[in-house]
């Protein structure tokens, strides 16, 4: 009886804990619920609030901004267009002269030489002249310290030879080697640029001064053959020879149309405009395609005249209109084809005044004509002053700087050349010559340099 009692009172008690437990865990869980409820909803107002908060300054931005609006002043359409100041001058592209240089278009390696120039060096870039002129010695057949000495004190341009400097062909080799070599240790020893140039005058006939390998026909006869191959043939034999003779420049094709009774009648490619352009033209691709500076002549044509142009100014009995109708067909034509380098002469043109003027000081034949009409970019050099400006009325070294400052490149003188050349570097450093027309003159010449070394 006992037993069942105790078993009864045992079962109760697991009841009664079992009960317990389970109300604890409801419990628990209500108040779990609680919890979460009161954090969920304190989350909710706690967005609610800083919401409010941003929306609240974002409203008084818009305000303030509003009001700024609303005080500043209005700009009209007309206020609104920025005008030109009446003291800027506005460049269009017809106050830029046609010919005017790009500075784009200029080889830094050339502004680089100019720029390293000293004024006696850039005074005796201008000059093309004779070995005996630079020297002082009656006939320059070598090289030794009398050359070197001349050099060091002035850095010429061009050096010119003709047949009194030669002897034989080794001779003539080792002479313009010789010169070379001083004037690069000199000058060119860090930029090649610097260099000397050579030239002669050489034709294979009328005008002759080394001795070819292979027989050249004559300026008529080249031109009666009326093949222009033969004249490309012919220069292209002539530059091959020069090339042995380390010789850069050839004062050649003649360009003059000879008519009856003209002095150069032995020389020119003959009397027909179109026959002498042709022939011309395919020279001085001859001469080109043998890496030769063609230097064409006499502008603007000489082939009227019955005697060589003597000093002063020569008559030529044409007007500028016939020249440019008949005789610059030949230059247009060698132009085209390459020539390097144009002669001048010293025939009577009129200059944009009205007045008759030698043609080598003619700004307006210069640039007009040769840079404008002919479309000619290379170098324009004078004939030789010692000739042409001889019994002019101004003296050869007020002719050499006429001739800078009318456009010409380079002047030629055979005689008289350390007057000439002082003359010229004065002009430079008092202004005479501007730096302009000066560093357009190097230009050319170094562009020219840099062509043929």
């Amino acid at each position: 009886m006992k037993k069942n009692n105790k078993k009864t009172t045992s079962e109760s008690r697991r009841k009664i804990r079992r009960r317990r437990q389970m109300r604890n865990q409801v419990l628990a869980y209500l108040l779990l619920v609680v919890i979460m409820f009161c954090i969920g909803l304190g989350g909710y107002y706690g967005v609610r609030k800083l919401a409010d908060f941003f929306n609240e300054k974002r409203a008084e931005t818009e305000a303030r901004i509003s009001e700024n609006l609303a005080t500043t002043p209005s700009v009209s359409e007309e206020e609104a267009i920025i005008s030109t100041p009446d003291n800027i001058d506005v460049v269009s592209e017809d106050s830029v002269p046609e010919d005017a240089p790009e500075e784009s278009s200029v080889d830094p390696d050339i502004l680089a030489a100019i720029e390293s120039m000293s004024v006696e060096e850039k005074a005796g870039a201008l000059i093309m002249t004779t070995p005996e002129a630079l020297t002082g010695v009656t006939a320059a057949t070598q090289a030794g310290e009398g050359t070197k000495a001349a050099l060091e004190k002035y850095p010429v341009g061009i050096l010119i030879y003709d047949k009194d400097n030669w002897v034989d062909s080794e001779q003539f080799k080792t002479l313009i080697s010789k010169t070379k070599d001083i004037y690069a240790e000199v000058y060119a020893s860090e930029n090649e640029l610097r260099g000397l140039l050579v030239a002669v005058k050489e034709d294979g006939s009328a005008n002759k001064t080394v001795a070819l390998d292979a027989e050249i026909s004559s300026g008529p006869e080249l031109g009666s053959s009326g093949d222009n191959t033969n004249a490309y043939q012919a220069y292209l034999a002539i530059g091959s020879a020069l090339n042995e003779y380390n010789i850069d420049m050839d004062i050649a094709p003649l360009c003059d149309v000879a008519v009856d009774g003209s002095y150069e009648a032995k020389a020119s490619f003959g009397s027909d405009a179109d026959i002498v352009a042709s022939m011309a033209g395919s020279a001085v691709s001859g001469l080109s395609d043998q890496n030769i500076v063609s230097c064409i002549y006499t502008f603007p044509g000489q082939g009227a005249l019955s005697s060589a142009p003597k000093g002063g100014m020569t008559e030529i009995g044409k007007t500028l209109d016939e020249l440019r109708e008949f005789d610059y067909k030949p230059f247009e034509s060698a132009v085209n084809e390459g020539a390097g380098a144009i002669m001048v002469g010293n025939l009577a043109v009129s200059d944009s005044d009205g007045n008759s003027v030698p043609a080598y000081i003619s700004e307006s034949l210069i640039n007009d004509d040769i840079r404008g009409q002919l479309g000619f970019a290379g170098v324009i050099i004078t004939d030789d002053l010692a000739v042409i400006a001889k019994d002019a009325e101004f003296s050869q070294q007020e002719a050499a700087l006429r001739a800078i400052n009318a456009g010409a490149d380079m002047v030629y003188v055979s005689s008289d050349f350390e007057t000439t050349y002082q003359y010229l570097m004065d002009s430079i450093n008092d202004g005479a010559i501007t730096e302009e027309r000066l560093n357009d003159a190097l230009v050319h010449i170094y562009t020219m340099k840099k062509n043929a070394l």
